[in-house]
């Protein structure tokens, strides 16, 4: 166990040596993270134009036109009582907009019909859809830098693009799959009793598991249309290996335990310092340090997770041990399966 513990911290460090070596690697999730959430919230806006272009009798950069928005969704409690267009309120609108469908009543407590199309869902399945691929093309970017680095010919944010480019049919095909899979296991999930969540769950987990190498095969791969083969390929590279690459990323995880368990330490004695001197200021100011070192810290590990599942795909698939990882190290993750 002491060896084991020794290979799996000697893998951590390997992995934060090469993302800190090539920092610019720290910038790719940046990017996909503001692509995602600018292409949410222009879809998001689009949602809201009906609701901010409903016609009041006055133009848009009138304050009166936001007053009467503000009337006609949220009323005064005493105009509760009139009766209500089954879309007025922010609640029924909603529900009108996502089902079709609204709870809208009268006076007498009676429910209006009123029916339309759930344009609202089709437009977050679209927001949802959009993201998937956002997501893929990033990381096709993302790993295929992190193996360029690997290789030794650097990072380049320009090359990363044009490889993700250059996969598109591949990238659509995938986050198709990717996104229909995920919402089906998520709606199931909703639907079922606990035991069937776990199930679920296992199911997701044996789905995330079969994937874990699409991405690479992707960049490696020619070009497929076929995301079924894209998710083959990741579960044959997988196959041809024993089970211990799974220990290989718990392995990885410990490291990341250790550097938590460490940075708890020094948080106490800067707390018991603090409580010696009978200064607060310290505290606060410790306190800040350690949450804004331990988000940096879990963010470069989170990248050096990545970096270290393409070391595994290019030793699994090529024979390749990157440097700075050892042929020892590669040979704890993976046990490739001789012919």
């Amino acid at each position: 166990m002491i060896t084991r513990f020794k290979r799996s911290w000697e893998l951590f460090k390997a992995s934060i040596t090469v993302t800190l070596r090539y920092r610019k690697l720290l910038w790719f999730p940046i990017l996909t993270t503001f692509a995602t959430a600018f292409i949410a919230f222009f879809f998001l806006s689009a949602m809201a134009l009906p609701v901010v272009l409903h016609h009041t009798g006055y133009r848009l950069n009138q304050k009166q036109h936001w007053v009467a928005l503000k009337d006609y969704y949220l009323p005064a409690p005493a105009a509760q009582s009139k009766p209500r267009d089954p879309a007025a309120g922010p609640v029924e609108a909603l529900n009108v907009l996502l089902t079709g469908h609204s709870t809208a009543v009268d006076q007498s407590g009676q429910p209006v019909a009123a029916r339309g199309f759930p344009w609202g869902s089709l437009w977050l399945l679209a927001i949802y859809l959009v993201s998937m691929f956002l997501a893929t093309f990033f990381n096709v970017a993302f790993y295929s830098e992190i193996i360029a680095a690997l290789n030794g010919k650097g990072v380049s944010f320009r090359r990363g693009l044009s490889a993700a480019r250059s996969r598109l049919p591949s990238i659509l095909a995938w986050s198709l799959l990717a996104g229909v899979v995920g919402w089906l296991i998520r709606a199931i999930e909703q639907r079922l009793p606990l035991a069937g969540r776990i199930v679920t769950g296992l199911i997701g987990m044996a789905w995330s598991i079969a994937a874990v190498f699409a991405i690479p095969v992707i960049i490696q791969e020619q070009p497929m249309r076929n995301p079924i083969k894209i998710l083959q390929q990741s579960a044959l590279t997988l196959k041809r290996t024993w089970g211990e690459g799974l220990i290989g990323y718990l392995g990885f995880s410990a490291g990341s335990l250790v550097v938590f368990g460490c940075s708890v330490v020094l948080l106490l004695a800067a707390g018991a310092l603090a409580l010696l001197l009978k200064s607060a200021w310290l505290m606060v100011i410790a306190g800040l340090i350690w949450v804004l070192g331990l988000f940096f810290m879990a963010y470069i590990s989170s990248v050096a997770g990545h970096v270290y599942r393409c070391a595994l795909y290019l030793y699994a698939t090529e024979g390749v041990v990157p440097e700075p990882y050892s042929q020892e190290l590669m040979d704890m993750a993976w046990k490739v399966k001789k012919s």
